[in-house]
């Protein structure tokens, strides 16, 4: 295998000594991206994206490789085994300014180098890395896993917690090994001479980013380390000895980098895109935690929120965190009617009481008639649920089930890996282990998501294939969508009342326009011709703002006659927009941890179904 190699150049860097490395190690026409407003991890997916090859070899703009380069990753890739995903080489230092003598081999780190050794090496990618200045990657793999994370980055944040390590990391917990090539060497070539400055403040930087996602560092052992590493750093300097102070001025710069990880380095990890080539939708991470505990609030502080479920059953799995026990929904609902206000969806809005909340249920899972609704009548609360048509027309499953089936019941003699290939993309998937099967399950969800009916169909066809007789058995009927009638059965008991959520449950900002209108009228008049009414919410499928539904969708929405919407942003109602309203997904808890999460303000989960 050839790799297409490809240059991430800063806007001013000049090319010359780095084109001409490749050029003498024998890469015919290396493709050169230059890093945008939009930062590195970004022209590494534009790279990864351009790339028509099956292995893609990154270098930086500042590394020159060296004769033979070239070769040894031809040499590497050739003989590997199906299950290789990363290799990467010898990646050294040059100053032709000269060395500072304060700068210690053990300070190196600082510049993006790694050398380990002369010998060819398999490697773990969860304990060693690659930097980006010298590493390639199979490319339907690295597809498979995201390519890299959209990170906003920082100038100082050349270390092992960048977006190439992580691709890294994420491809070794999906099944995928490394090599380390030893005579694919290149040189980092430092023209600047370093000053003491820029290498503490990049350890400062790498001591805030390793606390805050490589290890977790406490704050007493980090004022300890702080404290021993500057009690010794005059002492170095008073004996002569410089790359000996500067080592422990180092230790003291990483010391208080983790107890100022938050503020240095949380910035660094923020996406810069809502999506990527790769990743249909790039959650915002969680908010931080609070790090102490908040009295509950008072009912006068609430605003009114509107609940989300999904299903009310005992599932021995659950990888979307869809499911509340109905033991745990019983409690629940007790719950809801002592501390809250239960109220109809339709009576939902910026001026509903503070107190007041509406239950949802989204897809129209069987469990809803079987679970939900004897207990909501029970308890005399109110709900809506929102259906995908096509599924309750034929009492189907979902697509997601039958992903997580097939993948669960594949012998444990199926292939050990698969390639699939959708809208002329390829990427590659581990499924020999189970955690293989796990973890590819998680990918493959968020590839296909976005994607048409026709072509999901046509990856679980593929999927089905693979796995022989076990991937054709039918999804088991607790985990189907109710019929028709079981739809009129759920609206005649009291208060429990129905909405659309498109016929196939699409990602409606990822269909062309005539799609969506066949997806909200669809379900619209499916429900009008089963119901003998026409509905008047309408539940955004996934229902991420930005991601799943955009102005466009809210307004196709309203054109079909809804006059309210709900995504799945969490929030309370103040002054929201009927036709983008919020939701906090509930998560399988008692009572009692319930009613603490209903007093705190939800985070909920950022893309559920």
């Amino acid at each position: 295998m050839v790799p297409a190699v490809a240059v991430i150049a800063r806007p001013e860097a000049d090319l010359g000594a780095c084109l001409e490395g490749l050029e003498r190690a024998g890469a015919d026409g290396p493709a050169v991206v230059r890093i945008g407003a939009d930062g590195a991890a970004m022209a590494r997916n534009r790279a990864l994206a351009a790339c028509d090859a099956e292995v893609l070899a990154l270098v930086e703009d500042d590394v020159v490789v060296e004769p033979g380069w070239l070769a040894a990753l031809i040499g590497a890739w050739g003989d590997a085994d199906e299950a290789l995903a990363c290799a990467g080489g010898p990646l050294r230092a040059s100053f032709p300014g000269g060395r500072p003598e304060w700068l210690s081999d053990d300070l190196l780190d600082a510049l993006a180098t790694v050398d380990l050794g002369t010998e060819p090496m398999a490697v773990n990618p969860l304990e060693q890395t690659f930097h980006g200045g010298n590493v390639s990657f199979r490319a339907s793999a690295l597809r498979a896993v995201g390519g890299f994370w959209p990170s906003r980055g920082h100038r100082d944040g050349r270390d092992w917690f960048s977006e190439e390590h992580e691709a890294q990391r994420e491809l070794a917990r999906a099944g995928w090994h490394a090599t380390y090539v030893a005579q694919a060497s290149a040189v980092r070539v430092v023209d600047t001479r370093p000053s003491r400055r820029d290498v503490l403040r990049r350890r400062l930087r790498y001591g805030a980013r390793e606390a805050l996602i490589g290890r977790e560092v406490s704050a007493p052992a980090a004022i300890r380390q702080l404290a021993s590493s500057a009690a010794g750093t005059p002492l170095a300097i008073v004996r002569g000895r410089p790359r000996v102070a500067m080592e422990r001025a180092t230790r003291v710069a990483e010391s208080a980098g983790a107890l100022m990880a938050g503020p240095l380095a949380r910035a660094d990890l923020q996406p810069v895109a809502r999506e990527t080539q790769f990743r249909a939708s790039v959650p915002p991470p969680p908010p931080r935690a609070k790090r102490r505990r908040l009295p509950r609030r008072s009912r006068e502080r609430q605003g009114p929120e509107i609940l989300l479920y999904h299903r009310v059953t005992d599932r021995a799995s659950d990888p979307l965190g869809m499911c509340v026990s109905p033991a745990n929904f019983a409690g629940q609902l007790e719950v809801l009617k002592a501390a809250r206000e239960p109220l109809p969806l339709a009576e939902m809005s910026d001026e509903a009481p503070p107190g007041a909340v509406a239950l949802t249920f989204d897809d129209g899972y069987i469990d809803n008639l079987e679970h939900a609704a004897p207990a909501l009548t029970a308890a005399g609360v109110p709900a809506t649920l929102f259906v995908s048509t096509g599924h309750v027309a034929d009492a189907g499953s979902f697509w997601w089930d039958e992903l997580e089936q097939i993948l669960l019941a594949a012998p444990a003699h199926a292939a050990p890996s698969l390639g699939l290939e959708l809208r002329g993309q390829r990427r590659a998937f581990r499924l020999g282990s189970e955690d293989e099967r796990r973890i590819a399950r998680k990918h493959l969800h968020a590839w296909l998501q976005p994607l048409a009916p026709d072509e999901i169909d046509e990856a679980l066809r593929a999927l089905r294939a693979w796995a022989g007789e076990a991937g054709h058995a039918p999804v088991p009927e607790p985990d189907r969508a109710m019929t028709p009638d079981g739809l009129r059965a759920f609206v005649g008991h009291p208060g429990l009342s129905a909405g659309a959520h498109t016929r196939s449950h699409r990602s409606l900002r990822h269909a062309d326009p005539a799609a969506q209108e066949a997806e909200i009228a669809g379900s619209r008049d499916d429900l009008a011709g089963w119901l003998g009414q026409q509905p008047t919410a309408f539940s955004y499928p996934f229902g991420a703002p930005g991601a799943d539904v955009d102005e466009g969708v809210a307004a196709r929405v309203r054109a079909a006659g809804f006059s309210m919407a709900v995504t799945t942003s969490p929030g309370v109602l103040t002054e929201a927009d009927p036709l983008m309203l919020p939701r906090r997904v509930v998560p399988d808890l008692d009572a009692e941890a319930f009613e603490e999460w209903l007093g705190r303000a939800g985070t909920g989960r950022r893309r559920p179904l």
